[in-house]
C-alpha cells in the first residue's frame, strides 16, 4: 500500500493555489496530495453530470500532459461518482 504523506485542499481564492494553464483560463485541481515516495498527486473530482463536459475533457488533457512532462514526480486523476479507481491507477508505480 502507497503511502500519503499529507493532503490539501487547493482553493482557487488563495494566492499560493496550485494552477494549470487551459485554453481560456486556470484550472485548479480539488486537491494536492505529496505521496510518501515523493511524488506529487492533483486530484480533480467530477460529479456524473459533469465528467463527459468539454471543461472536464480540456482538464483531463491539461493534467495528463502535465504529468507527462514531470518526469514521474507528478501524477493526475479525475475520479467521478464516488469510484476512486482513477487515483489507485495513477499511483500504481
Amino acid at each position: 500500500m502507497l503511502e500519503m504523506s499529507f493532503w490539501v485542499r487547493n482553493l482557487v481564492f488563495v494566492t499560493s493555489a496550485s494552477r494549470l494553464q487551459t485554453s481560456t483560463d486556470w484550472f485548479y485541481a480539488n486537491f494536492l496530495c505529496q505521496l510518501a515516495d515523493g511524488r506529487l498527486l492533483a486530484v480533480e473530482y467530477k460529479g456524473k453530470d459533469r465528467y463527459t463536459a468539454e471543461d472536464a475533457e480540456e482538464k483531463r488533457a491539461v493534467g495528463a500532459v502535465w504529468a507527462s512532462r514531470s518526469g514521474g514526480r507528478c501524477l493526475f486523476a479525475m475520479p467521478t461518482e464516488g469510484d476512486f479507481s482513477a487515483i489507485a491507477r495513477a499511483i500504481k508505480p
